[in-house]
């Protein structure tokens, strides 16, 4: 009890941080948010009147002090979901709805090879019923198809367009899309053609200045002489803006388990505030290290709100800004107060932050790194200072990936198997990289271009391409992961947390490596990796593709036009009818048969030939000879799929 009530004491924002995400929580199972959360807040000032009545007694106060944590942990539950109701977003009550006019702001814009995706807030939505809603709490993404609106971040457009909700890519076995999205807040998108776009107004906000000095700088190192893909990763480790790295590079990182060097995140804002205190150094020699740190703080923040304030930078900010605080004041500082500060003041400005992957993420390193990277350090910090930081850098590497592996493959549904060695030897690199390249780009603004530094930048990311790329390839295990599964790890790395940081109990670490095991050991118990040879017939409406499950990978195969065309797929047999029937035909029976737009006749000539197991109706066809098709096969007890109507035919063998 005595170790809990010290821990507790120095880390006084454990317990409201704590109660405010549980109280988000539970907003998010409960309806009539606000009177549970008054309920709880008053229910709280009765517990603490109750104290303060116990507290004329001395001996009776002294026992009941650790009840205090009671009520100002329901105050702050409440708080959580007074603040989560607040901030919930709006829904709409019909799907697929035609909108004659969707008000809104422009929140964010991601620059795509196929056009804009706009996140847009929406004030007003005037359907084609000529019924209007009005919304508090509505984000809804834009894909802009050819748009040329001139619109930026902050303006006030108006455009109408089809609502739609999320949903994961129905042609594709990979999934993840739609929860990443949700966790966002986000649920519905819809498309905007060129010239669909008004824009009402220009506003200049806070954050367009932040887009615009980001766009400048992007296109700063879009003209030096570094090769494109260095250019682009660059941009994306520097600034952010993940939009300039190609899909095969990001598969890359991914599958060697350093995807987290592709986000900004706080080890980034750990690089680049150690570069401001390195360059401030100067202002030790005069006694004058308080403003060094006060200095280098502020530029940190500037360097946040250029790559557009992303909750895993101004987590970062804060416990910086907290840590810089202590210094000043000769205070001792706790990382762990300083990210329970940080977590609390992003819920209470944010509460859908909580389920943002990238909060997640970043909230679970660093607590990892708090909780266990000086516990598994082999050197001891004072006698052998040099090895300590060494092995610093592979303890750290250890633990923050064991402490979030569960939560990318929670969301991910894949677990790279090779995460340690590419860590091991991309951490070291990565700030040395980004200094020279910080130093390069510095001196070619002055006019100063060297060419062997960006040979060395170029050469540098070409070598760690190939080495992730050989050390990825096939050893990435797909598996879906449930949410109890990252409850129990969860769970039990917070248990031997506190058995080394808390309380030397030994139940305590039993029991939290005995849940860690469990977690690890159900995995193969739960759902199935998709079979090899599943397959999806697609919604391509050009022609008959068929995309199969092959490993990690997925297979496309095209199938002929304006022919009778045959592949088997494991023991399934796929016909597709193009054309006409032949005069002379052999019957054959098959399993599948898709019907394409070149086919002019009936379903009982085809069904006489072929006797399919099933009959699906591709896109191509047209809808009203589909119509027709639907109806003869009901009336000749054909099981009969439509594309158009059904969606894409998936089959898991």
């Amino acid at each position: 009890m005595e170790d809990l009530e010290r821990t507790l004491n120095s880390n006084t924002l454990a317990v409201p941080a704590i109660s405010v995400a549980t109280g988000i929580v539970i907003s998010s199972f409960i309806g009539n948010g606000f009177i549970v959360g008054f309920i709880l807040l008053l229910i709280a000032v009765a517990i603490y009147i109750a104290i303060l009545y116990s507290g004329k007694d001395p001996i009776k106060a002294y026992r009941f002090r650790l009840f205090h944590y009671s009520w100002l942990a329901l105050a702050f539950i409440g708080t959580g979901i007074i603040f989560a109701e607040i901030h919930k977003p709006d829904t709409l009550s019909v799907d697929n709805k035609k909108a004659e006019s969707i008000f809104g702001t422009v929140k964010d814009i991601s620059e795509k090879a196929s056009g804009d995706l706009l996140t847009l807030d929406v004030h007003k939505i005037c359907w084609s019923t000529a019924h209007t809603d009005d919304f508090s709490n509505l984000t809804i993404n834009v894909k802009c198809i050819g748009s040329n609106a001139g619109y930026s971040i902050g303006d006030n457009i108006v455009f109408p367009a089809t609502i739609r909700s999320i949903e994961d890519n129905p042609n594709s076995f990979s999934s993840g899309y739609k929860r990443i999205m949700n966790s966002k807040g986000i649920f519905y998108t819809c498309n905007v053609y060129d010239g669909n776009i008004k824009v009402e107004d220009h506003n200049s906000s806070i954050m367009s200045l932040s887009r615009k000095i980001r766009n400048n700088l992007e296109v700063y190192i879009e003209n030096t002489h570094l090769s494109k893909d260095t250019q682009n990763f660059l941009i994306t480790v520097l600034l952010g803006d993940r939009n300039y790295l190609d899909s095969s590079t990001r598969d890359i990182f991914a599958d060697a388990g350093v995807a987290h060097v592709l986000a900004l995140s706080g080890m980034h804002m750990a690089i680049i505030g150690g570069i401001f205190l390195f360059l401030l150094f100067p202002f030790n020699f005069v006694g004058r290290y308080k403003i060094r740190f006060l200095l280098a703080a502020a530029m940190l923040w500037v360097y946040a709100f250029i790559t557009g304030m992303a909750p895993s930078t101004v987590r970062a900010c804060i416990m910086v800004s907290f840590a810089t605080i202590a210094i000043i004041l000769e205070r001792k500082r706790y990382v762990f107060n300083s990210l329970f500060a940080a977590t609390l003041i992003i819920l209470l400005f944010s509460p859908l932050t909580l389920f943002d992957i990238g909060f997640q993420l970043s909230f679970v390193c660093v607590a990892s790194l708090a909780a266990f990277a000086s516990h598994v350090n082999p050197f001891d910090h004072k006698t052998n200072p040099k090895s300590y930081r060494i092995a610093a850098i592979f303890a750290a590497t250890m633990v923050a990936t064991l402490g979030s592996w569960i939560i990318t493959a929670y969301y991910f549904k894949s677990f790279p198997l090779a995460f340690i060695p590419a860590n091991i030897l991309i951490l070291p690199i990565l700030p040395f990289y980004i200094a020279l390249a910080l130093i390069h780009l510095l001196l070619a603004h002055c006019g100063v271009d060297l060419y062997f530094m960006s040979w060395i930048l170029d050469s540098t990311f070409e070598g760690l391409k190939i080495f992730l790329k050989w050390i990825g390839s096939g050893n990435v295990i797909h598996q879906d992961i449930s949410y109890e599964t990252l409850i129990l790890w969860i769970t039990g790395l917070t248990l031997a947390g506190l058995f080394l940081n808390v309380k030397r109990w030994k139940p305590l670490m039993v029991s939290g490596i005995t849940l860690m095991i469990i977690s690890v050991l159900i995995i193969p118990l739960q759902a199935d990796r998709i079979p090899d040879d599943s397959f999806i017939i697609t919604n391509n409406y050009r022609n008959v593709a068929i995309n199969i499950k092959k490993g990690n990978e997925e297979e496309q195969v095209i199938m002929e036009k304006g022919k009778i065309s045959r592949t088997n797929i494991g023991t399934s047999s796929i016909i597709t009818i193009d054309c006409n029937l032949p005069e002379t035909i052999t019957p054959c029976k098959c399993d599948y048969l898709v019907i394409a737009g070149g086919y002019k006749g009936n379903i009982m000539d085809v069904n006489k030939i072929f006797k399919p197991s099933r009959i699906v109706i591709h896109p191509s066809v047209r809808r009203k000879r589909e119509n027709s098709y639907i109806n003869e096969a009901r009336d000749l007890g054909i099981d009969c799929h439509s594309i158009r109507h059904d969606k894409p035919l998936k089959v898991i063998i």
